[in-house]
Parts: structure tokens; sequence; C-alpha cells
């Protein structure tokens, strides 16, 4: 096949890339080609120093560039990276830095050992045993009086046999390997591999080896210190290596396995687990790396004669057994064939090979594979051809070295498959077996949504089930059982195991807030809007930020706003906590630890970080005891964190303050403790709720690298979403909402500033007087002034409310006339009514504005009712919402009924029992 020359630059951004070309490998072969054909990927004037890569030599590996654009482009976000010819974990890097999981297989072993240590995280017990490891080495030398006899006496047993020891080591050197092995083997875990790889740096150096290249030993005197001091720098540079490259890297789900790929098993590598491989191939009579890295390999416990009989492309082999390169092509077909069982059906191979020199012949195997593609199992994609890059280093003599590199692409073949897709492990609602069902592109009577359900698939597909809200596991015909991504939310690593449901992953548990809708339904609605990852999502009642943070977990643009001021709060700090550098998170976490550990004996009898003019009624709702303690906590707060993480620390504090106080926590309205507190371990309790917390970020921090998308960063303004100087603030123009995801407050139905109004009076010092206004400019309010109620009642319904809810309103005012016994909030109810219509309608038409073309509303509402003259009246939200929609030109799609649960809190006799979403869409 002729090969293709690149025509411009590969070197875009991951954030590029996604935006111009979100699915590259999903489009047809040929596309694909033409793609990768007009790329440079020769990356002549680029940097191939990239941070990580230089942790350890590796002659011939190939520049970073290379794995990231072709894994930038033909991989999705949370998908698997498979380098079956790992060599110094370059595709891995790239895989994890990408979002990707890896998968890294090598025959040498020390290819494993430094792939975990690019990708290593330095824990506190790792650091500090790192340091001791270096100190303990630092007194040997500068103190130490060190001999060779001694050393040799007291640590030989450390070392490894060496054939002709005397002439590839000086005593010198030899001796001080020896004390540097037996301290590293008193190391454990991620310490001891990242010593290793320090000690594999200078084994070289500290050997007779003549260069990193050439085999031949070239005597030299070794002074007394040398090697050591040089593994002691050595050291230090790997650690703050790692340290440096642990930000990218950090929570990178990575594999590294010491197998041989033609001969590995299904049990390390189960068909089907890989999206992509991306590898550089050894080149053919062109490495020995078990001869180069002989002295490595031995000084780590290895054995190098193991790696010589199973290398691939190796020269003495070539020499040994007089093989040519049908030898070495059929070395490639056997590793193309475990390839093919690692792939996905329809999914792509890269492989960057080189020529091949056999008795002063060129051979290109990109090609040769190429036209073997189809009896491998493959379509042949395309080859392009790439300069080698000046600073690419080769073991090869100058007469037998490529001098010129090939991309080979291949496709596994698609064959008509099916996918089975498992539901959730906990019994699921009937409009959640429903939900399940639509998920996935079926209906009711389709398939029994408690049932596992088996359907064709297509690549975008699988993409797709894997995002599902109530199904938990995929797997593709003959291959690997998989999680949906919601799986991993819910229980991570355990997901095999778990049954249970949990509405409180991530950061939804921060706090209760009532009246919210819950993670699961808020993820499902997303996913049957049909807008996909990317879409722009607004909540203009954003509450506590369920859908905020559903949107943000599933890849989505969202924003959202609220008048209420600790709803905006709770809403910032669960999903800006998710942005912070969790070093930052786990560092204010450790101070706070540290601080509730060594509290006062007694605290200051002061509320000096409370607002002076809260603190009288602080004190009407709080004993002495426990508002000084949480001052002395809020004072804590204030003094060592700010921004997202402060709004985060004062969200957990919030969560607990109902709880200590002196109103009756299971009552909406306020009312006092029949029993009242004198004390509590507010402490205690805070403590609790910021470890649960924080232990479900870092579990999320761990499996975040699961995602099937990126995680795009939300907006949230405290605003009134019936003024659009609120949107502006987001930044939000007409037009530019693809989907309105929102549970708005039911008529007259929770009082939100009465539920939190001792977080609001103490956290956030709004006084009585200040809470007022936010109360009566809510929407659904059940607090209106005298005046506020008159004017209402004067107003011509004609003029701004349709013909049903005029009807609506008429009949509760007549109904209520002749009810002798109604009090005056229930005598209220008409003009509360008439406020929530107009006010749901103001906020509509500014959603409607925001809405593009197309673009459509799913609104989480409900009915309820009241008792007028001893008779249920029923308050028929759903349908008044529904005609001020239509009178604003938006098309009724569908109403999809689902119930909820009533939760256990007093006076809720007119409780929601069942909600609609109501579905519209912008003609």
């Amino acid at each position: 096949m002729p090969t293709q020359k690149a025509v411009h630059n590969a070197n875009l951004t991951e954030m590029e890339v996604i935006n111009n070309d979100p699915a590259l490998h999903l489009r047809p072969i040929r596309e694909v080609a033409r793609e990768l054909e007009a790329i440079d990927w020769s990356f002549t004037e680029v940097d191939t120093r990239l941070p990580g890569h230089d942790i350890h030599p590796y002659p011939a590996k190939f520049i970073p560039q290379l794995p990231h654009g072709l894994i930038s482009r033909l991989s999705g976000h949370g998908e698997t990276v498979l380098d079956p010819f790992g060599g110094s974990g370059t595709t891995a890097l790239e895989a994890v830095k990408l979002g990707r999981k890896a998968i890294s297989v090598d025959a040498n072993p020390l290819s494993a050992l430094i792939g975990r240590v690019k990708t290593a995280r330095l824990e506190p017990e790792t650091l500090k045993a790192l340091n001791a490891h270096h100190s303990v080495l630092l007194t040997h030398l500068e103190g130490g009086n060190l001999t060779p006899s001694s050393l040799i006496n007291n640590y030989s047993s450390h070392a490894p046999k060496i054939v002709n020891q005397d002439k590839w080591f000086a005593d010198t050197a030899y001796a001080e390997l020896c004390l540097i092995k037996a301290y590293i083997n008193e190391l454990d875990s991620t310490s001891q591999d990242i010593a290793q790889v320090a000690l594999s740096r200078i084994v070289i150096k500290a050997s007779f080896q003549d260069s990193e290249t050439r085999y031949k030993s070239v005597p030299r005197e070794v002074p007394m210190g040398e090697t050591l001091r040089r593994y002691l720098r050595e050291f230090t540079a790997v650690v703050k290596s790692v340290e440096k490259n642990e930000a990218a890297t950090r929570y990178g789900l990575s594999q590294f396995l010491c197998d041989d790929i033609r001969l590995i098993g299904k049990e390390k590598l189960p068909d089907g687990i890989a999206d992509l491989v991306v590898t550089s191939p050894p080149y053919g009579n062109a490495t020995d790396y078990h001869l180069y890295h002989r002295f490595r390999l031995l000084w780590l416990g290895f054995d190098p004669i193991a790696l010589g009989h199973v290398e691939i492309g190796s020269h003495l082999k070539h020499q040994r057994e007089s093989s040519g390169f049908e030898s070495y092509l059929a070395d490639m077909e056997a590793a193309l064939a475990t390839m093919h069982r690692a792939l996905k059906p329809g999914r792509y191979a890269a492989l960057v090979i080189g020529d091949s020199v056999y008795d002063k012949k060129t051979y290109d195997p990109a090609e040769a594979l190429y036209e073997r593609a189809d009896s491998l199992g493959f379509e042949a994609c395309t080859i392009v051809d790439r300069a080698i890059h000046s600073v690419k280093r080769s073991f090869s003599h100058a007469g037998r070295r490529a001098t010129s590199e090939h991309i080979l692409i291949l496709r596994r073949k698609v064959t008509p498959t099916f996918i089975q897709i498992s539901p959730a492990p906990y019994k699921l609602w009937p409009y959640e077996a429903e939900l399940r069902l639509r998920e996935v592109g079926l209906k009711l009577g389709d398939a029994d949504p408690s049932l596992d359900i088996r359907l064709p698939s297509l690549d975008e597909d699988r993409r797709m089930y894997k995002r599902a809200a109530f199904s938990h596991s995929v797997q593709l015909e003959g291959g690997n059982v998989e999680p949906t991504w919601q799986a991993v939310l819910e229980n991570g690593e355990a997901w095999r195991s778990t049954t249970r449901k949990d509405p409180k992953y991530v950061t939804h548990g921060i706090h209760s807030y009532k009246g919210k809708f819950y993670p699961q339904l808020a993820k499902s609605l997303l996913n049957i809007s049909g807008f996909g990852p990317g879409a722009t999502v607004l909540d203009l009642f954003c509450g506590s930020g369920t859908t905020l943070l559903e949107g943000y977990l599933n890849g989505f643009r969202t924003f959202g706003c609220d008048m209420n001021p600790l709803a905006a709060k709770i809403s910032r700090a669960k999903l800006g906590v998710l942005e912070l550098n969790p070093d930052t998170v786990r560092e204010v976490v450790l101070s706070v630890r540290e601080f509730l550990a060594s509290p006062p004996l007694n605290f200051p009898q002061n509320l000096d970080y409370v607002e002076e003019s809260c603190r009288e009624e602080i004190l009407r709702w709080f004993s002495p005891s426990i508002a000084f303690k949480l001052n002395w906590v809020l004072g804590l707060l204030r003094r060592i964190s700010a921004g997202v993480m402060l709004d985060f620390l004062e969200v957990i504090l919030s969560s607990i303050i109902r709880e200590v106080s002196n109103q009756e926590p299971t009552d909406l309205r306020i009312r006092y403790r029949s029993e009242p507190l004198t004390d509590a371990d507010v402490l205690g309790l805070f403590l609790d709720k910021l470890e649960d917390q924080f232990n479900r970020i870092e579990k999320f921090w761990k499996i975040r690298n699961n995602a099937p998308q990126a995680f795009l960063p939300s907006v949230i303004t405290e605003g009134d979403n019936r003024n659009p100087d609120t949107f502006a603030k987001l930044g939000l123009e007409p037009g530019s909402v693809d989907l309105v995801l929102t549970s708005p407050p039911y008529g007259t139905a929770l009082p939100y500033i009465d539920t939190d109004r001792l977080s609001l009076l103490f956290i956030m010092g709004l006084k009585s007087s200040d809470r007022r206004p936010v109360e009566n400019g809510l929407i659904g309010s059940r607090e209106i002034s005298t005046v506020e109620r008159r004017r209402l009642e004067q107003i011509e319904l004609s003029e701004v409310l349709p013909s049903g809810s005029r009807h609506f309103i008429s009949t509760m005012q007549r109904e209520l006339k002749s009810d002798l016994s109604a009090g005056f909030r229930k005598r209220n109810m008409p003009a509360l009514m008439v406020r929530y219509l107009l006010d749901m309608s103001a906020a509509l038409g500014q959603a409607k504005r925001l809405l593009r073309s197309g673009g459509e509303m799913m609104i989480v509402i409900g009915d309820n009712k009241t008792t007028i003259n001893g008779k249920v009246m029923l308050i028929p939200c759903t349908d008044l919402i529904e005609e001020i929609a239509c009178t604003q030109e938006m098309v009724v799609v569908e109403r999809i009924d689902i119930s909820v649960t009533t939760e256990n809190f007093k006076h809720i006799k007119n409780a929601i029992v069942k909600n609609v979403v109501l579905r519209l869409r912008k003609a």
C-alpha cells in the first residue's frame, strides 16, 4: 500500500481534540485513515522531554507525543489503552494523563518497575520511609569509614551472582552497591520501587560497561564513596520526578504486567478488555534488551537470561539461530493475535514500527503486517510515515539501524455481536424499571427490566450503555464484564459484590435538603433526554445541586442558580471541592483533624465569629455551651481555609447545626424541642461528617478515570431566576442552553427558609429580618403580607394567567367563602397560588429565552392537596405549569410518572406522594 505524507501538526491539546473530533474512532474507517494521514507525526520541532518520561533511561523508546495524539483521537475518556510492548511506560503514562485506564505488558521486568514508579502516588508513609532511607545512607557516606572489605563482608548476601565480577565492577562500586541493595530490601511497596529505580539508574555508570548502548568492559578507577554519592543524587532526582508528576497521575488506573504478549493468558489479560492498542514493538534485528540491561536486571533480582529467551527482535538471537525477517514477522503475528483477542470489535491498534535490516537488506514490517491484516482478523486502515526524531536513542549498530518509522493503524473487524446489560443489584421501583429500559432504547414490554438485557451492539451503543443509571454492568459477547459508570460511582472497586443503592455517593450527601430529587433519577433523565456529554444543562432552581453534580459527573456543562443563599453555598461546595487539587483538600482536612484532636480545655465564652446582630437569636436556639463550641469550630475553619474549601467546611458544619440546636429536628416548622439540649459533642459530630465526606471524595478521586467522559466545571450563582441579570452573571446567552432540568418548588409545599433558618443564622449571618425578604421572595413561599395579598387579589387574572389557572383560582376562592373554619393561612392560599403561578411563568419565560431551538425542559413537578370544607382539594401543579409553558409556545413531549416516598417529618399530611417529569420542547 502506498504510504501517506502528513501535511499539518498534531500537537493539539486533549480539549481541542474533544471539541473538534469527539469520537474519531466511531467514524467510518476511511475517514479515520484520512484524518490520521493528514497529521504531521514527526514532532521534529517539539520538545519531547515531557515531565515523568525521563525517570529512567530506556533506549529506543518512542516520544510521548505519539501515544498522546493516538490515544486522544482513537479512544474515549475512561476507556482502556493496552500497550503490549510497554517498555518504559510511555503509553501508560500518557493514557493516565488523558483520563484513560492503562494496561502495560512487557517481558522485561524492568519495564513494570519503571511504569509503577512513573505512575506512583506518594502517601505520607511512603515519604517517611524514603526520607529515612536517604538519611541512613547519607550517614554511611559522611561518617561511616567505609571500606570495600567491610561492606562486602556485611552486605554481600544482598548482591546477585555476577560472572566475571572483577571484569565488570570495581571492588569499591560493588561494595557500595551491596550496601545500597541491603537497605532497599528493608523497604516495601512503593518506597522500594522508587529506590529500585534509583539503583537501576546508577548501575551502568557504576560498572565498567562502556555506555547504555555499548556492552563492552572499560575498566576505570572508582573512588570510595562515588557510587553511594551517585545513588543518593539519583534517588533524590527520582523522588522529585515522582512528586512533580504526581498531580497528573494521581489516582490514575494502571496495570503493569511482566509477561510475553504472545503467551499471556486470559486470566491476566481478559478477552475484549482493551478499547485501543498503542505500542512501539521492538524492531527486528535491532535490540538486545537483556544484554544491555543485564546488570540492572541482576541487581534488581531478575534473570536476564530468561528475558533473552523470549525477546522479540533480538540481534543475538538472529546471529545464534540464523533467523531472518520471517522469524521476526512470525513473532509479531503471534503478538497481534493476542492484541486481537484483547481488543473489542471495531477498535483500533496503532503500532509505531520501524524498518528492519537483516543481512544488509531492509524490510518494512508495517507493510508486511498491513498486507496480512485480514488473515489476522483486522481491517487494514492506513500506514503513515514519520521521520525518526533526532534525539531517539538506539542500541543498534548504524549498519542495521532503521532510518524511517511508520505508524500502522489496524482495526479489529466489526462482526455482528451482542451486548448483555445487567440490572442494578437492588429492587427497582416501577418507574425506575421503565427508565432503565428507556436508557437502552427499549420500552415497557420489550424486555423484563429486572433481568439481563441482550441487544445487538455497536461501539457507540456500548458507550451509551455504560452511562446508564439503573444498570450495573455490560458485557460484550465473549468479552470482559465491565461495570457501568454508575456502579463504580456508588460502589467503587467493590461494584461486583455490593447490592445496596447509595444516593449519597461523591458529595451528594454533604447536606440534607428537603424536597430534592435523588441523583440516579437526575442521571437517568439526562440520559433519556438525548443530549450527550458536552451539552449545556441549566437548573434554574438548583437547590442543593443534585442536577448540577450529576451533570458534572456525566460530562455536561452545568449552570445553576437559587435564591436561597444556603442552597447556592451547598451547590458551590459539593461541586467546587471536586475541582480542587487533592493535595490542597488533604492538607486542610489534616489541619482540621489536628486542631480538633487538641481542643481547648475551656472553650472561649463568646460568639466572636458570628454576626453581632445574630448573637441574641442564636442563644435563644442553642445552649451557651453548644453555641461556644460551634463558634470555636467556625473560627477554626475561617482561619485555615478560604474560598471553595471554606464553603465545603462550612457546609459540613451547617449539616449538624439543626441536630445540636433546640429546634425540633423532625419538624419542618419552627418549634422547640420538648427537652432542651444543654450540651452536645459538636466536635465529634463535625469530625464524623468531615471524615465521611472526605472518604467519599477520596473514593471518587480513585475511580474518576473510569468516567466515560471528561469533567467540565459548573457555574453557580445565588440569584433570582425571574431576573435576566442572574443568567448574565452565569454567562448564559439567549439560545445557549440545550436542556433545562429542574425541580421547582411545588405550590406552597415546603418552608425552605424555616427548615434551614439556623444555618442561615449561624453560618451566613442572616438574622430574622434579613431572612424574611428571602423567604417572601422565594417562588412557592407560604409567607405573604396583607398588603401583598390584597394586591394580588386585585389583579385581573385574565390578563396574566391562562384559563386553566384562572378556573382553579376561582374554584378555590368559591370553596373558601363557605368554609367558616378556614384560618388565615388557608384564606391566603388563592393569593399565594396566583403569586406562585405568576412567578413560575416568569421563570419559565427566562428558561425558554435561554433554550436553543429544539432544546428541552424537563420539570420534575407534582400535585399536592389541601382540605377545604372538609373535602380534599387537589392542587394540580403539573397541569397548571404545563398550561403556562404552552402559552409560551413550548411543546409538550410527554409526561413521565414517577413515585416518591414520604420523608419522616411531622405536619406532612398534604405532602406530595407522586411526581411527574413534565417534558417540553422549544420549537
